[in-house]
């Protein structure tokens, strides 16, 4: 049996931007994900998120973090801020039953019931790539955009900033680094090898969300890099699995899936589906 996916990414609505009413209709679909960058903040993704998954109660939808749901502009106080966060936000009354959003620290993808009667399995994520080099790590997107986290300065005292003789009289921030991103990388990969054996093989079709490209992203430029271990490709008698991703209008084969995206506003964005067997 087939089911339909819509996929919206890249948006960039302004904080105080109404949503405009092409961007809340959308075509007969059974599943759609919203694959970041929905909003020029996380605050005005969410608000599209809560907005459209109102609207249409009968269709899921899965939320993944972007570059601006998640790290530009965004500097975590404490590890995993955001997730704490959004995991207690989901505990509220108001949370729509027909919203995923998955925390990158779960072992387990979502696993969620389509209006066919179908349970499909989805395993959202960032996608940090595995660097295998690099020329010079501060011209790299990683390094100028994403943030891990802070690093503290107790009170009353001063601690040096790197390369500098400056010092710092207050938290500063810390950009991420290589071995950051490979831990990151690491760590989603044995999740998703995992998934991929235990909870897909011979039981669910299996959708990977990755916001990151792993196929000739631009934000990966200067940068040679692997990506996860994994094959997706369906058993015989099944279609090839989905990979949902960003930053690539043409679908390609990848890994043994169908690696495809929908970037953009507007009508013709928003009339796109994809029918998957």
């Amino acid at each position: 049996m087939s089911f339909k996916v819509h996929i919206i990414h890249d948006l960039f609505y302004g904080f105080n931007e109404p949503t405009s009413s092409e961007d809340l209709t959308l075509p007969d679909v059974d599943l759609v994900i919203m694959n970041g960058n929905l909003g020029w903040s996380s605050k005005r993704s969410w608000h599209y998120a809560f907005q459209i998954a109102t609207l249409y109660p009968n269709i899921q939808f899965v939320f993944n973090d972007g570059t601006y749901e998640r790290y530009l502009r965004h500097t975590d106080k404490i590890k995993d801020e955001q997730e704490i966060s959004i995991s207690t936000r989901k505990q509220n009354t108001d949370w729509p039953n027909n919203l995923h959003w998955k925390d990158y620290r779960d072992d387990q993808g979502l696993l969620i019931e389509l209006q066919t009667g179908q349970t499909v399995a989805v395993w959202p994520c960032f996608g940090f790539p595995n660097i295998i080099s690099y020329d010079n790590w501060e011209d790299t997107w990683f390094h100028k955009t994403v943030c891990q986290g802070q690093t503290k300065t107790h009170y009353g005292e001063t601690a040096g900033l790197p390369n500098t003789d400056l010092r710092l009289f207050s938290d500063g921030i810390a950009w991420a680094t290589p071995e950051w991103v490979k831990e990151k990388f690491l760590e989603q990969e044995n999740k998703l090898r995992k998934w991929e054996t235990e909870q897909i093989a011979y039981k669910h079709y299996g959708i990977v969300v990755t916001h990151l490209n792993p196929y000739k992203d631009p934000r990966l430029d200067n940068i040679k890099y692997s990506p996860y271990k994994m094959h997706l490709k369906g058993q015989p008698g099944d279609g090839d699995r989905l990979w949902v991703t960003s930053h690539h209008e043409k679908s390609v084969n990848f890994l043994g899936a169908k690696l495809c995206s929908n970037p953009g506003r507007g009508s013709i964005a928003r009339g796109k589906v994809l029918e998957v067997d």
